[in-house]
């Protein structure tokens, strides 16, 4: 009797060309104990990457009738590559991995038998990984220590990109709108029922890493900026410190220029100096409140998150994207 219920798996891939044969393979072995019960479709998405990664993936799927992919006009980044497989997944469920194998595929069926325990949304932990710089790992816990004080949402610290949703909880998603994505909150934004499973990130096979610190910036800013008003509020606390300290170092200086003989300049550098301090304030709250304004400017623009270049799958939620030339897609 065929499955009668789909399993999608989507893994966003850029620059991958070294190790996407190696996490097929895992992927392949990982997904074996599902495929008498499911339905199997994988779907990779290229996030417009230079190397032969779109070459590699089009191999993928003339020897694995169970693939299928999409190829983005250019790089839009990690989240927009995500928000792309996922509104092509037709499965009843659908897990999200990237190809790095720093995901372990091996994890797909126990997130599997979590959601049918009655979980629609099951999170992925990530363990403390001492391979990671100190820079990022207290850039990271400062993070989600910033976004928990100020947001209510219960964003777990540790939590990825790795996780499985149901189609119900797929679908609320594809209803948000926002051009800047931080899928990890509005997952939890949704407010489904939540599982989670610990892993611990295994070492890359092949190839480097693309995450820079400029994307981790960008990433950063995404969360906050999209679930909080801390960037504001801590620019306005900043700016009041600031002015606090600018009057209590104007005041001790002007007491002790009585003494000089020159106390006139002594003054007038004081306070050039405390107009200069309170302008530096100033501008960074403008600065805070102008990142909000382009965002806003961004959103009502209307632009699609990402441009398709090539696909093999249909679109389930046309919303978010343009379309594609589209490739003659093999049944599973």
């Amino acid at each position: 009797m065929a499955a009668t219920t789909t399993l999608s798996i989507v893994c966003p891939a850029y620059q991958e060309e070294d190790v996407l044969p190696l996490f097929h393979a895992a992927l392949a072995a990982a997904l074996e104990p599902l495929a008498a019960e499911y339905a199997l479709e994988i779907l990779y998405v290229d996030d417009g990457s230079r190397d032969r990664t779109l070459e590699v993936i089009r191999g993928l799927a003339a020897a694995d009738p169970r693939v299928r992919y999409v190829s983005l006009s250019r790089n839009f980044g990690h989240q927009a590559a995500l928000t792309a497989g996922l509104d092509h997944a037709s499965g009843d469920a659908v897990v999200s991995l990237d190809s790095d194998l720093q995901h372990p595929p091996a994890l797909i069926p126990t997130l599997v038998a979590r959601w049918r325990a009655g979980n629609d949304v099951v999170l992925t932990i990530r363990a403390d990984d001492v391979r990671l710089s100190w820079f990022k790992r207290f850039s990271s816990r400062l993070f989600y220590k910033i976004l928990a004080r100020f947001t209510d949402l219960d964003v777990r610290p540790s939590a990825s990109d790795f996780r499985l949703l149901s189609r119900t909880a797929l679908d609320g998603l594809l209803r948000l709108p926002e051009a800047h994505r931080y899928l990890r909150g509005m997952v939890q934004w949704l407010g489904f029922r939540v599982a989670e499973v610990p892993f611990s990130p295994e070492a890359r096979r092949a190839g480097t890493s693309k995450y820079t610190l400029r994307r981790m910036v960008r990433f950063a800013l995404d969360g906050l900026l999209s679930f909080s008003p801390a960037p504001v509020r801590l620019a306005v606390g900043a700016g009041l410190a600031v002015t606090a300290l600018s009057w209590a170092v104007t005041s001790a200086v002007a007491l002790a220029s009585l003494s000089f003989a020159d106390s006139h300049l002594a003054l007038v550098l004081v306070a050039l100096t405390g107009g200069h301090t309170v302008a530096a304030g100033a501008l960074l709250a403008i600065g805070v409140l102008g990142e909000y304004a382009v965002r806003i400017y961004e959103q009502v623009k209307g632009r699609p998150v990402y441009v398709l270049k090539e696909s093999t799958a249909v679109v389930q939620n046309p919303a978010l994207a343009l379309p594609a030339r589209t490739r003659t897609a093999r049944a599973a």
